[in-house]
């Protein structure tokens, strides 16, 4: 049993979304972070740890999401033929 391309089209979606938002939450939990900080060294690497962090996820949900894209086309592909 295959899995149908609309499922997969709605979660290569999903991930793209939960890329954005994650790089978003990245950014603001960095500016939450340094602006609250009270001149101390380790809240300005935990806030770094944070922008790293998101941008890590970020990147690895939207690679996700452009490989489901890119298996579906191959799919679709296969099934020209």
């Amino acid at each position: 049993m295959s899995a149908s391309p609309k499922i997969l089209t709605l979660a290569a979606g999903v991930f793209k979304v939960l890329a954005w938002v994650v790089i978003v939450l990245g950014v603001i939990s960095y500016i939450v972070i340094f602006s609250t900080q009270n001149s101390q060294s380790t809240s300005a690497w935990i806030g770094a740890a944070a922008v790293i962090t998101g941008v890590l996820y970020f990147f690895f949900f939207f690679v996700a999401s452009e490989a489901i894209k890119v298996l579906l086309e191959i799919r679709a592909g296969i099934n020209k033929v």
